[in-house]
């Protein structure tokens, strides 16, 4: 006679010799992507400034606001001027 308890689901094709990855294990974090629109781009090039400012303080906490403005500042000043044909440094 055929036993009558469950048994379990086979695995799908997709997760069929997989192991899951470990708990507590880090992940590695994706590359970072090339902006594809202009204002990606000029978030990323703020980015890079503020962490500038941030590195160069001694990576002192409690100015992220005051690097992030002044990253904003510097980063679209010099994009504003980059863009202005004919003018020279």
């Amino acid at each position: 006679m055929p036993s009558t308890q469950a048994m379990p689901p086979k695995p799908s094709r997709s997760t069929r010799g997989t192991a899951s990855k470990p708990a507590g294990k880090a992940q590695r974090a994706a590359a970072p992507q090339t902006p594809s629109s202009d204002a990606e781009k000029r978030e990323t090039l703020i980015r890079i400034a503020a962490y500038s400012f941030y590195e160069r303080r001694g990576y002192v906490s409690g100015h992220e606001l005051e690097d992030w403005l002044q990253a904003e500042m510097e980063v679209d000043r010099q994009l504003s001027g980059a863009q202005e044909p004919g003018q020279t440094n």
